[in-house]
């Protein structure tokens, strides 16, 4: 039986560094206001030369070469992104010609912070259609700044721009029946919410700007791509319920309790939303570098569970000795970058030694519409 393994991973960032203190300079905010109800210090922001697409093909052909892989065999290219080059054609299929991945197929997904999980997901089912010689690109690449309102101090401190990859390769199960590769995903989505995060142009709604009828308004408008619009609270609470509810799940279906996981990866959205979902799956706090020292904080009790994953979740008091790192936080230095958040936490996790060959990796995500899902991959 065939399986997808993540042989190689790479992320890129724009070079422009956009400190709090620089945002203070346009809105009303300051550092410790956005750092405190945040975590965040600072975030790449794309320049006039870059887009989703050159980030993405940079991202792209580190995790090439990370595998030792050319271009020329990968076998499709998925792109999970909410700020596509154009609206047509795919973003996915200028990044195929960026790298020359002749023989690709490439098409986007579009489910927001949680387009990544989304994208492995429907990758390791290609690799499992294509067998052993399959290898498929996967990519999470944004530019939010071209979305964001930067007089709406609520929003425009969060987001950040950037891209990462992995390139997903066919492979035999392990002679020893142990499991490795995509153990499972699980995908959700309630557009109940729909209008909870979103972006304000309506292209193909009747009212919207798309319209012929209202094209005479497109010249006067000061940002055609719409910008930002959020219910803060009902994200905060719905991320936090929801990011919990499906990572239990994913330890519960895969026969796992945390104890298991080596690493955890949240979507890189806000540290107190992260905060909490570790603190609800039993998980020490992360760990924060402030002053260039770490503090430490240990998790209260788990008061929400799933049904389904409560007799795999221990108590807190079994943690005791978990290592207080297995959380990779990176949004301290890029912010929230959408789909790019999981694959870009993974590239820098792995370049600087802490990912090895199988540690076993829950990641778990939510965005816009909403979506959400998780993944279980021992690597």
């Amino acid at each position: 039986m065939f399986t997808s393994r993540i042989i190689g991973c790479g992320h890129c960032f724009p070079k422009k560094i956009v400190t709090n203190d620089d945002l203070a300079k346009i809105v009303d905010t300051n550092d410790e206001w956005i750092f405190s109800r945040t975590g965040i210090k600072e975030r790449r922001i794309a320049g006039a030369n870059e887009s989703t697409a050159s980030l993405g093909a940079e991202a792209a052909m580190m995790a090439l070469r990370a595998a030792g892989e050319r271009p020329e065999d990968v076998e499709a290219i998925i792109l999970a992104t909410t700020t596509p080059d154009h609206p047509m054609p795919a973003t996915a299929t200028k990044i195929q010609a960026m790298i020359g991945a002749s023989r690709a197929f490439a098409f986007d997904v579009q489910a927001v912070c949680s387009g990544f999980i989304y994208a492995l997901s429907i990758a390791d089912g290609l690799i499992r259609g294509l067998g052993k010689r399959g290898s498929v690109l996967v990519i999470g690449a944004e530019v939010m700044s071209r979305v964001v309102d930067w007089k709406d101090r609520s929003t425009c401190v969060l987001f950040g721009d950037g891209a990462g990859a992995v390139l997903l390769k066919g492979s035999e199960e392990r002679a020893d029946g142990g499991r490795c590769g995509i153990l499972s995903t699980h995908l959700f989505s309630d557009g109940t919410f729909y209008d909870s995060l979103f972006v304000d142009r309506e292209s193909s709604a009747p009212e919207g700007r798309g319209a012929i009828e209202s094209a005479d308004r497109e010249s006067s408008a000061p940002n055609n791509h719409g910008t930002i619009k959020m219910n803060g609270r009902t994200v905060f609470t719905i991320a936090i319920e929801k990011m919990t509810e499906v990572a239990a799940l994913a330890l519960a279906e895969n026969s796992l309790s945390i104890n298991d996981i080596d690493w955890l990866v949240v979507h890189q959205a806000n540290k107190r939303i992260i905060d909490v979902v570790v603190e609800r799956l039993g998980i020490y706090q992360v760990t924060e570098r402030i002053d260039g020292r770490r503090h430490v904080a240990q998790a209260p009790s788990c008061t929400q569970r799933t049904a389904q994953a409560e007799q795999r979740i221990d108590e807190p008091a079994n943690f005791r000795g978990l290592d207080t790192e297995k959380v990779i936080v990176t949004l301290e230095s890029f912010a929230n970058t959408g789909a790019a958040t999981i694959p870009t936490t993974l590239s820098i996790a792995h370049n600087d030694g802490r990912l090895k060959a199988g540690d076993l990796i829950l990641m778990v995500a939510m965005g816009g519409g909403f979506t959400w899902g998780a993944a279980v991959v021992r690597l």
